[in-house]
């Protein structure tokens, strides 16, 4: 995979888990085990866009 496609599929992952999150947030509450839980697993997704995004430079 290249480095663009790379990227792009991050950036759609990373659109995914929030897009997740908010349904999960709605349902269950923004403080609830599987609210957090997603929310974690979006944080390590964005940090490797920007680490991504970073080493480019």
């Amino acid at each position: 995979m290249t480095y663009e496609g790379y990227v792009d599929h991050l950036l759609l992952l990373i659109k995914e888990k929030r897009d997740n999150m908010i349904a999960i947030a709605n349902k269950t509450g923004y403080i609830s085990e599987q609210t957090v839980k997603c929310s974690q697993d979006l944080d390590k997704l964005i940090y490797q866009y920007q680490e991504m995004i970073y080493d480019k430079k």
